[in-house]
């Protein structure tokens, strides 16, 4: 009897029926966000695989009747992604506290560079001010909140001013209001 490769004997555990579904699991939860939306994945969690339908828990009852409406185009996006097509989607709110399944959306941009961004290690991070590189990660919160206050200043340097208040706002305020929107609320009272 011969000694077999690791690969070979990867390929024939994985060409089992038990681990086809596992992994028809596992790509479905992995594309889910792409299929439904990331505001969508986070209200809802893949469970399981039976008989070609997939069983999905909701948040609560309103995000079953309109996920239920939409489960058709939900299936649809989703047998695009995947190897194995499903049939069908249940919806349920029922084992929504259980084993939760984590999906983050991707960072932008924009969003890496707020102030109060937390990174992987939890700490906030610090992007380039005034063109020079930051230290990757504040130490203490008395340096986030430094660097916030830097950021503020330098946000507040290219904002136009309030006629009302004398205040830097954004300038779609101004072009809607004429004033800021803490001015323009102080007229509505």
């Amino acid at each position: 009897m011969g000694l077999s490769g690791l690969q070979s004997l990867i390929t024939d555990i994985e060409s089992q029926p038990g681990w086809q579904a596992r992994r028809q699991f596992s790509q479905v939860v992995d594309y889910w966000p792409k299929a439904v939306g990331y505001v969508v994945a986070r209200q809802t969690k893949p469970a399981s695989i039976q008989r070609h339908v997939l069983y999905v828990t909701v948040a609560n009852a309103s995000w079953v009747q309109t996920l239920t409406l939409e489960r058709r185009r939900v299936l649809h996006q989703l047998n695009r992604l995947l190897a194995l097509p499903l049939e069908d989607i249940r919806f349920s709110s029922a084992k929504w506290h259980d084993k939760p399944v984590r999906i983050t959306q991707p960072d932008s941009d924009w969003v890496k560079n707020h102030p109060s961004y937390m990174g992987p290690t939890g700490a906030p991070r610090q992007a380039k001010i005034q063109g020079t590189a930051a230290p990757d990660q504040a130490k203490t919160p008395e340096e986030a909140y430094a660097l916030w206050v830097t950021r503020k200043k330098m946000q507040q340097k290219s904002q136009e001013t309030c006629p009302e208040c004398q205040c830097a706002c954004p300038p779609g305020e101004i072009a809607r209001w004429t004033m800021c929107a803490l001015c323009i609320v102080k007229t509505w009272k």
